[in-house]
Formats: C-alpha cells, structure tokens, sequence
C-alpha cells in the first residue's frame, strides 16, 4: 500500500478512488402535509447531496426515512442531487371509510414506523455495482411560508 501512495503521488494520479467520500450530505428536511380528503396525511423528505467529481453519475437505489422505506424521485443540477420521497401514513391509505364502494374490508397490518435513527440513502457510482449508503443523522420539520391556498377577497 505504501508503494502504491509513493507512485501516485510522484505521479499526481488522484487517489481517491480508494475512499468514498465522493459524495456527501448537504440538508435533509422533512415537511407534514396534509390534504386531498379529510384526515390524509404525510410527509414529504428532501435530501440534498453534493458531487465532489462532477463527472461522476449517482443512481440512488433505496431511501430510508424514519424507519420507512420511502418511494423517491432524484434530480441533478450542477454537483448537487435531490433526492424528494412521499411518504403518506399507511393508516390514512387503508382508511375503510375512504375505501371504494365494493372493496373487501381487510384493514393493512402494517404499521407506521418511526425510528428517527434509521434513515438512509443507498446509491451506486458510475454504473457501478457496489452499493455505498449514506446516513442521515436527523430530518429538519420545516414549515411552508405562507398560505398553501390563497384565500379569495
């Protein structure tokens, strides 16, 4: 290892390859909504994650927010990947006095999970199969400003 340090130095090759820290967490912010019907709710979870190699490619493959495995969409823009996942409560999904007319009613077992450790991202690199993960120490709850909906005059 260390004939390998002393050629990449006297060579200027970049040596980081050999540590993952080619990505790293900027924000993590959690926002409660609620809407639609009476008693849905939920929370939407955006990640933020910086590039350090603007040529790398991330594909996330799993988000984990609050114990809860998290359906998400992920953007880029410059170095920087946003990661946005809808969580909706399970209990207002199977709600049975919102269920369709003619549907069984089997109420889900699963329950809603809140383990604020828990929370995750797991990506690749370029293409790669090697699956990194990165934690999230905590959510940050923010608040929407202003009105959602505008009133009328």
């Amino acid at each position: 290892i260390i004939i390998f340090w002393i050629l990449a130095l006297s060579c200027k090759a970049p040596v980081s390859s050999l540590y993952k820290d080619d990505v790293t967490l900027v924000s993590a912010e959690k926002n409660e909504w609620f809407g639609g019907r009476s008693g849905v709710k939920g929370t939407l979870y955006t990640v933020a994650l910086k590039l350090k190699n603007t040529k790398d490619r991330i594909a996330v493959k799993s988000f984990k927010a609050e114990g809860n495995t998290v359906s998400f969409t992920q953007s880029l823009s410059g170095n920087i990947i946003t990661v946005k996942g809808n969580f909706q409560n399970p209990d207002e999904i199977n709600n049975l006095e919102y269920s369709p007319a003619g549907s069984t009613a089997v109420k889900s077992e699963k329950a809603l999970t809140t383990n604020p450790k828990e929370n995750r991202i797991e990506y690749t690199l370029n293409d790669s199969k090697k699956i990194y993960k990165i934690n999230i120490p905590k959510f940050t709850l923010v608040q929407p400003e202003g009105e959602l909906i505008p009133r009328r005059p």
